[in-house]
C-alpha cells in the first residue's frame, strides 16, 4: 500500500472536512497496528487537512415562511405512513418559533411541565438540571386550549398513537413540508433550512426587537442566554451579525465617529 493509494482513496469523491478527517484518523489507527507489528514498514499516510473555521450559517425564517409552514402541513396527511397530525405539527412549530428551544426539548415536554397559573414551562430535556422559562400569554392560552383534554403524563408532542415521536421522524416531516412550502436557501450554504432553525430565528429576532425597542443589548444577551439554556454567553454573540439592526447601528456608529 502506497501513500499515493490512500489520498486516492480519501479524494475519490468531494467530501465535508469532517467525514474527510474521520476517515484520515481511521486508516491511521489501521495502519498504526500493523506498524506496530512490524507487518509494514512506514505509514502510508498523506498529511492531514489543515482545520478550517467553522461557518455560523442558520437559515432565519421570515414571519411569512412560518406562516406558510403552517398551513401547508395538512397537505402531506394523505401519507399512510405518516404519524404526525397537522395540529401536532403546527404547534412543535410554535413552540420552537415562540420559545428558541431545542427539538429535543419540545419533544420531550410533558402536559405537567406546563404551569398555566403562573405562565411558565419545565425544560428538562438536556444534560444537567432543569430549567424553567416564562412564555408569552398567548403561548400560554393556545397550551392550554390543546392540553385541557390530555393527561398530566402525556407528551404534549406525540403521535397519532399517543407516544413519543423521535427527532429523526419529526425531522423527515418537516423537510417534506418544507418542500411542499417552497422554502430554499438562495446562497452558496448547500444545506437546506432545518427545524433547529427556528431556535436560531428566535434568537435573532429577540436581538431585532430589542434594537428596534432602543433596549440595551448587550444587557439582554446574557439573558437571553440563561433563557436559552445556554452555559457559554460568548455563544449568544454570534447572533449578532445575524441582526439587520446590528450592522445600521454600526454604520451609524462609523458615520459619526
Amino acid at each position: 500500500m502506497k501513500q499515493s493509494d490512500v489520498s486516492r482513496f480519501l479524494n475519490c469523491r468531494p467530501t465535508e472536512r469532517s467525514t474527510w478527517a474521520h476517515k484520515h484518523a481511521l486508516l491511521k489507527a489501521f495502519f498504526s497496528y500493523w506498524l506496530a507489528r512490524q507487518k509494514i514498514a512506514r505509514l502510508p499516510m498523506p498529511n492531514a487537512r489543515p482545520a478550517g473555521a467553522r461557518v455560523f450559517s442558520p437559515y432565519i425564517f421570515s414571519r411569512s415562511e412560518v406562516a406558510t409552514l403552517l398551513r401547508k402541513c395538512p397537505e402531506i396527511q394523505g401519507r399512510k405512513l405518516s404519524q404526525v397530525t397537522p395540529d401536532t405539527f403546527q404547534l412543535l412549530v410554535i413552540l420552537l418559533y415562540s420559545t428558541g428551544m431545542q427539538v429535543n426539548e419540545a419533544l420531550s415536554l410533558r402536559v405537567s411541565d406546563l404551569d398555566f397559573k403562573n405562565a411558565v414551562m419545565t425544560l428538562s430535556a438536556r444534560a444537567g438540571s432543569a430549567r424553567t422559562i416564562p412564555i408569552t400569554r398567548q403561548l400560554n392560552a393556545h397550551l392550554q386550549r390543546t392540553a385541557h383534554t390530555m393527561s398530566q403524563d402525556e407528551f404534549l408532542i406525540q403521535t397519532k398513537r399517543g407516544s413519543s415521536i423521535s427527532i429523526q421522524r419529526i425531522d423527515i416531516h418537516f423537510r417534506r413540508v418544507r418542500a411542499i412550502s417552497g422554502i430554499v436557501r438562495s446562497d452558496s450554504n448547500k444545506y437546506q433550512p432545518l427545524l433547529r432553525d427556528l431556535r436560531h430565528t428566535f434568537a435573532v429576532n429577540r436581538i431585532c426587537d430589542w434594537y428596534r425597542k432602543k433596549q440595551n443589548v448587550e444587557l439582554m444577551l446574557p439573558r437571553m442566554a440563561s433563557y436559552l439554556g445556554l452555559r457559554t454567553f460568548p455563544i449568544v454573540e454570534k447572533y449578532l451579525p445575524l441582526a439587520p439592526a446590528h450592522f445600521r447601528r454600526q454604520v451609524r456608529y462609523l458615520a459619526f465617529h
